[in-house]
């Protein structure tokens, strides 16, 4: 396998983990409140890295992915962005 190659692996895992992050808690479903990117970055284990921007990079790639959304608000601060999962 060449770099390019494990490079999309890689991609593809750390998107398939955080869809199993969004589908193991309860208000990440379709239609419901969502959860802030934080608490999926925590509970990826993506916030040992200091930085959010990659779990914001692959939650962006599914939603172009149309497999999940963006959801702004859910009650505990207005202003922070959140995913839900989308009724696909």
């Amino acid at each position: 396998m060449n770099l390019h190659q494990r490079g999309s692996d890689l991609i593809n895992q750390l998107k398939d983990h955080v869809l199993e992050v969004l589908r193991s808690h309860p208000d990440a479903g379709p239609g419901f409140k969502g959860v802030l990117q934080e608490e999926v970055a925590r509970r990826a284990g993506l916030h040992s890295m200091g930085n959010v921007e990659l779990d914001h990079t692959c939650g962006e790639m599914l939603k172009w992915e149309g497999l999940i959304e963006r959801v702004t608000g859910n009650g505990s601060d207005d202003k922070k962005k959140g995913w839900r999962l989308c009724n696909t």
